[in-house]
This record gives structure tokens, C-alpha cells and sequence, in this order.
């Protein structure tokens, strides 16, 4: 469990520090869609910018070499997911990017809207796919219409096609590829429902990845009914499409610190390095800037634990480390639970 070690840290059995297990690596603040749901929104206008390929093999090495570092700590960097504040396809070397964190053994997840897949397609060698863990392609929609009425594409032809024909291609050449879907009132329709698990159907994802959209003015989390479970269920039944439908954002908080923050942190393309993994822009979590410091110097600092110390979950929108908080709060709570590594 990826968790343990952080879990001994915050319980007082170990005085070392804790390395985060996962890096988010946004490539760019520039997006081809303008999805009116967009949490990064603000963020992105206010920091059009995207950082240099240099720039990340730099970085990418520093994560790398970690362990070298800082020889007293438990742990160890083992994925890096690339995404964005914007779409992380549009940086103009994001595959040579991807590629340079595969040869520094790196396993690596990529969350894009897909409408340039086909240029880590073409590039990537054959023996390197397996070292991509994932590929999440973000449709919202099953259809053209619906698929613009809420992804809103900055280009003067629709996306809808070729986002498909990118990923038909891309798990033709054997790449791992999820679709995904927030859902909300514009596509949980039977008709829209239908649609979508159609569309995973013909471009043969491994499966429909859906949850319910946090809106972003109330932080109140679209209500999915039971009615809804069930006719979800019944269309992957009849279509033979798996799905996943994560129910823990609205699981009741044990919590009231934030202690992903020693797990993942967000490495914008700004350079800000976020420990809030929904809270791109917001200086409250910034540990520091990436491009100006190391962060393997800033990880456990005193700025790291004042951040920490100073949030208050309660007043937070449902959010996606809520589960593993949770975990990490029973083992506080119950410190028998670390048994769990010795049996």
C-alpha cells in the first residue's frame, strides 16, 4: 500500500521523510477546447504559458534521481501522469517528454482530450508502449453535438472525429485507453448514456470512465440516483462495456488536514508547485516554484508542513484523494492498523 510509509510519518513511528509516489506534470496552460466546466479556467488565463521540453528533462531528472538526494527518506517517485491546466497534448514536444520520463523508468499515465494522440502514436516506439500505464481520453459526450455543447472545441473543425480515429489508432497499436465522462445533466439521458458507452464500444476502450461533476460554483457534486446506477448498469450489460463509476468524492470526511499533500504534488506549467491537486492558481497551497528551486529541497520543509497545518478540509469541495485520506485518517485514528506491514 503506497500509503504505509506516509501513514508511520504522520503517526510519529518514523522521523523519515516521505516521498511523494506520484507526480501530476502539467506540460502547458494552453488549451484547443474550452470545456465550460474547466476547474483551471482562471488559472489558464491568467498564466497562458507553457515551460520548455529542457526544462522537463531537467525536471524529470531531479525526479529520477530523488532517491540519490535524499538517501534518508522511505518511498520512492514511481509515476508520473502527465496532464495540464491545459491540454498537455498541444506542447509541441510532450512526446519526447513522455518518452524521456519511460527512459528514466517512469511509469506514466497520460489525461488528454486526444485530439493530438496522434503524435505520440507515430513516435513512440513499440517496446516503450508498455511503460504507459493508461491513457485517459476525456469525451464527455458520445456525439458531436453534445460532445461541443460541452468540450466547446478552439478550432475551427470540431474535434469529435478525429479525437476518435486518434484513439481507434492508438489501441490498434496497443496502447491502454480509458474514455471518460463527468456527468452531468447534458449527458445522462438514456439517449446520451447509450451514446457514450457506444462510443467506448466502437473505438474499443478498455472501459467507460465516469463520475459525477463538482460544480464549480456551489462545490456541490452532480447527484447520481439510483434510477441513474441502474440504467447505467443495464446499457453496459446489453453493450458488453465495463465502466467505473468511483463513488468515494462523496464519502463523509474522517479528516479535517489534507495528507496527500506528501503524496502528489502538481507541477504546473508556471512553474508553481501546487500540493492540491484541484487548487492550480491558488497561492495557499504553492510550496514553491520548480523552475527557480528543487523541490526535492522544499519536500517535509517547514513551508510543506506550514501548508499542512494551516488547510481546513472542511471547507474544501468533494475531491478525488478523499478515499486515501480517509485510509490514511483510520491508520491516525487506530495506529494497530500499521500492523498490516509485519503480517
Amino acid at each position: 500500500m503506497p500509503y504505509t510509509d506516509l501513514s508511520l510519518k504522520l503517526c510519529g513511528k518514523t522521523n523519515l521523510p516521505v516521498l511523494p509516489s506520484h507526480i501530476d506534470l502539467d506540460l502547458t496552460n494552453i488549451c484547443n477546447q474550452d470545456c465550460f466546466y474547466c476547474n483551471s479556467f482562471n488559472f489558464r488565463q491568467k498564466n497562458l504559458v507553457q515551460s520548455t521540453g529542457k526544462e522537463y528533462y531537467k525536471l524529470i531528472e531531479q525526479l529520477y534521481n530523488w532517491r540519490k538526494h535524499t538517501p534518508y527518506s522511505a518511498g520512492t517517485v514511481r509515476n508520473i501522469n502527465f496532464t495540464g491546466g491545459g491540454e498537455p497534448t498541444v506542447h509541441k514536444d510532450y512526446h519526447k517528454i513522455i518518452e524521456k520520463a519511460i527512459d528514466c523508468n517512469f511509469l506514466v499515465s497520460l489525461i488528454t482530450n486526444g485530439s493530438k494522440l496522434h503524435k505520440l502514436i507515430d513516435y513512440l516506439p513499440q517496446n516503450k508502449i508498455k511503460s504507459i500505464a493508461w491513457i485517459g481520453i476525456d469525451i464527455d459526450a458520445g456525439n458531436k453535438q453534445t460532445y461541443e455543447k460541452i468540450r466547446r472545441s478552439l478550432t475551427k473543425e470540431s474535434l469529435f472525429d478525429q479525437v476518435k480515429d486518434n484513439i481507434k489508432r492508438a489501441v490498434d497499436k496497443g496502447y491502454v485507453c480509458d474514455v471518460k465522462a463527468l456527468l452531468m445533466e447534458e449527458n445522462t439521458s438514456e439517449k446520451e448514456l447509450y451514446s457514450l458507452f457506444n462510443f467506448a464500444k466502437d473505438v474499443q476502450a478498455r472501459k467507460l470512465h465516469i463520475r459525477p461533476i463538482v460544480d464549480q460554483f456551489t462545490n456541490k457534486l452532480f447527484h447520481v440516483s439510483d434510477e441513474l446506477k441502474m440504467l447505467i448498469s443495464k446499457i453496459s450489460s446489453e453493450l458488453d462495456v465495463s465502466y467505473n463509476l468511483p463513488q468515494y468524492r462523496q464519502q463523509p470526511r474522517k479528516y479535517t488536514k489534507c495528507h496527500q499533500m506528501f503524496l502528489y504534488p502538481i507541477l504546473a506549467a508556471n512553474g508553481e508547485i501546487s500540493l492540491c491537486c484541484e487548487g492550480r492558481g491558488q497561492k495557499r497551497f504553492v510550496l514553491g516554484n520548480w523552475k527557480k528551486e528543487d523541490i526535492r529541497d522544499l519536500w517535509f520543509g517547514h513551508r510543506h508542513m506550514e501548508i499542512y497545518n494551516a488547510i481546513d478540509t472542511t471547507l474544501c469541495p468533494p475531491c478525488k484523494p478523499n478515499k486515501v485520506n480517509n485510509l490514511i485518517q483510520d491508520d491516525i485514528n487506530k495506529v494497530d492498523n500499521l500492523e498490516r506491514i509485519i503480517l
